[in-house]
């Protein structure tokens, strides 16, 4: 056995509990290179090892059980695995992104072509002019999605839909308008009478800071969809990426938001 190690070792050099270890063989993802038929002691190789700290790795990176089971069945390559890594990949940039914007504490206003995912969405339909108005229709629509039981969708933003095109004339005004809020849900469990928007193409405008630009964004916005020549396909969403009522410990002035127009080809 001078070549093997106890789980006590093993236990020790990768920063694990001995339940842990037994946890990850339950769980068929890892065989000790020998266990002893008499006293039932285990015994771990390199290998076992090596495994044990990618394992670790894996779950750092926020790969459930299950999916760190079809890496190793498939032999590492997985197309599934591919896509949904990249799908992480992009959420993680985009935190990123947010981050860094607070950190560097400037103005900050950027033009961009993003894809939009496919949301699935609890939905309602109101009026109204101002900021505040917005604020209480999705703050009551989100209780309402809490108090049915609804699957929130952590991974995406709360948005708005916007049923204007004053901006792109560079005319934004506070009239009454018309919008939709929109709460992202787990496409799995929504239930039947959710509203599904396609992916799409959109070019989108992410700006730090408070409310109070609301005019002067949207407008500006709107100068750069002429300047390019593009097309809308659809009404301007606002993603909430932090908003009131998901972030009261930030400051409006750190507030993110994403406005995305879907355009033609």
């Amino acid at each position: 056995m001078k070549d093997l190690f106890t789980v006590h070792q093993v236990s020790r050099c990768c920063g694990l509990s001995r339940a842990t270890i037994l946890r990850l063989e339950r769980k068929g993802l890892l065989r000790p290179a020998f266990i002893d038929a008499q006293s039932g002691y285990r015994y771990y190789d390199n290998h076992n090892v090596s495994r044990i700290m990618q394992i670790q790795l894996f779950l750092k990176m926020g790969m459930p059980y299950d999916d760190i089971q079809l890496y190793y069945r498939m032999g590492g390559a997985s197309q599934e695995l591919l896509e949904q890594a990249e799908a992480r990949l992009s959420i993680m940039k985009r935190v990123c992104e947010e981050i860094r914007l607070r950190v560097e504490n400037r103005e900050h206003l950027s033009f961009e072509f993003v894809t939009l995912p496919q949301y699935v969405c609890f939905t309602g339909e109101f009026q109204g002019t101002t900021v505040e108005n917005r604020y209480w229709a999705m703050y009551n629509l989100y209780h309402q999605a809490v108090e049915r039981g609804y699957r929130l969708l952590a991974t995406e933003p709360l948005f708005v839909i916007n049923r204007r095109d004053d901006f792109i004339r560079g005319a934004f005004t506070e009239d009454v308008v018309n919008f939709t809020c929109c709460i992202p849900l787990e496409p799995d469990t929504a239930p039947e009478d959710a509203v599904v928007y396609p992916a799409c193409r959109a070019f989108s405008c992410l700006y730090r800071g408070n409310y109070d630009r609301c005019a002067e964004v949207f407008n500006a916005f709107g100068a750069k969809i002429r300047e390019l020549g593009l097309r809308p396909a659809g009404y301007v969403r606002s993603l909430a990426l932090v908003a009131p009522y998901t972030g009261q410990d930030i400051s409006a002035d750190n507030y993110l938001t994403r406005l995305a127009v879907p355009v033609e080809e």
